[in-house]
């Protein structure tokens, strides 16, 4: 089903805890961290094209283990960890066109390592931590939805299971919430729920092949949510990486877990669709000589088509 990962142009820096968004023709990955320096810089670049990366204009609050969701057209980057350590309630919002970031309404309170997503002009945070004094970083199960034009934060159905350091992708109409911590001292998930805003309701769906936290995630063609990477908890190991990824068909509503490995194992990464049939694995954590160490490589896989 698939071939091998090939070399793309690497980021300027590499970084961890970092998100990212699609929008105007253009990648962009946002925040992060490098080692323990939580990062103001954005990079971009186009989807197509020579896949070079260059910065853009900065995010004025710099911070790593945000959410990052695109709503008609617009990048929000909502809550996340700055330098400090601390978590923060922080909403900013990016302007493709004119390269400019604003402040936005924040979060009703601080929230880090949670996921974002848009849908349907909307934009959607679901779980984290949010209680900075909390040493074993327990998930909240809690999901806002933001409307930009009546600029509020208001609460919709929690999750069935709080998640952090999961992802949360829209597809065919839903939310997925993918992989993830119930806490700190607990292995990550396999299971994946599914939210719909008709109903405003979760539902369990398959769960994944391998447990996973600090995936990376995206959609490919509408139809198909790639998973890649990610690491078992860092309690459990905190070397560990995960250098599969795995397909999953909203039409069979089936996991395929790809022969296909990263050429290391990779957590806290982002992805992003190079095309209908190519994901990008973006930077994130590796582990070299039993060193954690951060890998500025940009990687691309095709993932062939499903047959229905």
């Amino acid at each position: 089903m698939s071939k091998q990962w090939k070399d793309r142009p690497p980021l300027r820096t590499a970084r961890f805890g970092h998100d990212v968004a699609t929008a105007h023709g253009h990648i962009y990955v946002i925040g992060g961290a490098d080692a323990n320096v939580a990062l103001h810089s954005v990079e971009a670049r186009r989807v197509d094209g020579d896949g070079e990366w260059h910065e853009v204009a900065p995010m004025p609050t710099a911070r790593g283990q945000h959410g990052v969701g695109v709503v008609d057209g617009m990048i929000y980057a909502v809550g996340g960890i700055l330098q400090t350590e601390r978590s923060t309630d922080a909403v900013e919002r990016y302007d493709p066109d004119t390269d400019q970031w604003s402040a936005n309404t924040p979060l009703p309170t601080p929230r880090a390592v949670a996921a974002a997503a848009g849908l349907n002009g909307l934009l959607y945070v679901a779980g984290g931590t949010i209680d900075d004094t909390d040493t074993d970083e327990h998930a909240t199960d809690s999901v806002l939805v933001f409307d930009p034009h009546e600029e509020r934060w208001s609460p919709v159905a929690s999750m069935l299971n709080p998640r952090a350091r999961h992802r949360l992708v829209a597809a065919g109409g839903h939310l997925y919430a993918i992989g993830g911590l119930r806490s700190f001292f607990q292995e990550a998930f396999r299971t994946v729920e599914r939210y719909s805003p008709k109903s405003d309701t979760w539902e369990a769906v398959p769960s994944m092949h391998q447990p996973r936290a600090l995936p990376g995630a995206t959609v490919l063609g509408g139809d198909r949510i790639v998973v890649v990477g990610g690491g078992p908890g860092p309690f459990q190991d905190r070397l560990g990486r995960q250098r599969t990824t795995e397909v999953y068909d909203l039409h069979t509503e089936k996991w395929h877990l790809l022969s296909t490995l990263l050429p290391h194992g990779t957590s806290s990464l982002a992805s992003a669709p190079e095309s209908e049939n190519t994901v990008l694995a973006i930077s994130g954590s590796t582990v070299v000589n039993r060193v954690p160490t951060l890998d500025p490589d940009v990687l691309a896989l095709k993932i062939p088509p499903a047959d229905h």
